[in-house]
């Protein structure tokens, strides 16, 4: 049952009401508003081999008041990427699908004077791109391709507090439990991210970048809505923490934020602990995530007996819910995870690569670059499907 519970510097929307989503929906559904809207999807070609694109592809067909879609494809070649576009043809809204490891990608990089690189920042950065090239959106949305609880109202439902100027937002975050029927998900959020946050605010109550970071139920959460305007504004991470380290961009603007509860249980593609292996699975995206919230925090090192002792804290409470929800307990993988995150935290931190420059700001210096991204975008077209590739 929802709350009304509120904390820190951002607003907490909750679902009071089984009409929370209906009154999202009829909001948007006004052509002066839906139109304005784009859907952005942020997609791995190994993606297309499951069964929740698919689902999630004839769900945003029904969604008739969505102005455009615009997808980034990772990891595909030219066999791949033409599946990719068959697939999304489908979508009756005018579609745009970016292929981000064309050849003529990776020249527009390099004419910007950007080295190669993979990764969501990059495919985000390039979608908010191709948003900033046509004149009539005024928002962005944003969630993952791999979603296999999805309900299409998440749209609706992520959008509506940045269109209403009744509420008058500039940036939304989705916020959820995630578990199954294994038990909890969701392990980084809740044994890495959660215990670190309060081991650094503990030792420093007064960073306010901490405290805003501390507001978010989810802060990993990949589904997010931003004006148009502040999707062009934002220096775009680009490492494997990006979805905290976006939270943090956010904050440096001085925008309004809120988060919005999105559902009852949400789960998609789950990645591996890979302990063994630093440059893949969750070691990959702790590591970046730790070194992301140390630099944000102005600390040098952090203190390993409090972490642990917040740590030990979050595994029991975690436990505690899922006996008292009759969700199964899975002790080696909590534990394994547990001990992963707590030699991490010790370890000296890596320096993370810059962040992309806004479009705002690259405009300044490449006047045409919106133009010339359109340009390889359309050049990379190699089907003759519904899709959409021209401003």
């Amino acid at each position: 049952m929802a709350d009304f519970h509120q904390q820190g510097p951002i607003t907490t929307l909750h679902r009071l009401t089984d009409g929370a989503s209906t009154e999202a929906l009829s909001f948007v559904s006004k052509p002066s508003v839906g139109r304005g809207v784009a859907l952005v999807l942020p997609c791995l070609i190994t993606e297309l081999e499951g069964s929740a694109l698919p689902e999630m592809v004839r769900q945003i067909s029904d969604l008739g008041w969505l102005g455009r879609v615009i997808i980034g494809v990772d990891g595909a070649n030219a066999d791949s990427f033409q599946a990719a576009q068959t697939l999304f043809a489908s979508l009756p809204q005018p579609t745009t699908v970016i292929w981000n490891d064309s050849e003529s990608m990776a020249s527009f990089d390099q004419s910007i004077g950007l080295p190669s690189g993979t990764g969501k920042g990059r495919n985000l950065w390039r979608c908010f791109g191709a948003a900033a090239a046509y004149g009539d959106i005024n928002a962005v949305v944003v969630h993952d391709a791999d979603i296999s609880t999805y309900d299409s109202a998440f749209v609706a439902r992520l959008a509506h507090p940045v269109v209403d100027d009744r509420l008058g937002f500039d940036f939304v975050k989705g916020f959820y439990p995630r578990f199954d029927h294994q038990g909890l998900n969701g392990r980084v959020t809740r044994l890495l991210v959660g215990p670190l946050l309060e081991s650094l605010a503990s030792s420093d109550s007064v960073n306010p970048s901490i405290r805003y970071l501390q507001s978010f139920r989810y802060p990993l959460a990949g589904e997010f809505a931003a004006r148009a305007s502040l999707t062009s504004s934002i220096a775009m991470p680009a490492h494997w923490g990006v979805d905290i380290s976006l939270l943090a961009n956010i904050h440096s603007l001085g925008v309004r934020v809120a988060q919005t509860d999105l559902t009852d249980r949400y789960d998609h593609k789950h990645q591996i602990l890979s302990p063994d292996d630093p440059e893949s699975g969750l070691h990959r995206m702790a590591r970046d995530i730790i070194s992301t919230l140390v630099s944000i925090s102005g600390r040098e090192n952090i203190e390993g007996p409090d972490f642990d002792a917040r740590l030990d804290h979050a595994l029991l409470s975690h436990r505690s819910n899922a006996i008292s929800n009759a969700i199964p307990i899975n002790s080696d993988a909590e534990n394994s995870a547990a001990k992963l995150f707590a030699e991490l935290v010790r370890e000296t931190q890596t320096p993370l690569p810059p962040n992309l420059p806004s479009w705002k700001q690259l405009s300044t210096e490449f006047p045409n670059c919106i133009q010339e991204l359109m340009s390889a975008v359309e050049s990379q077209s190699i089907s003759d499907g519904a899709t959409d590739t021209s401003p």
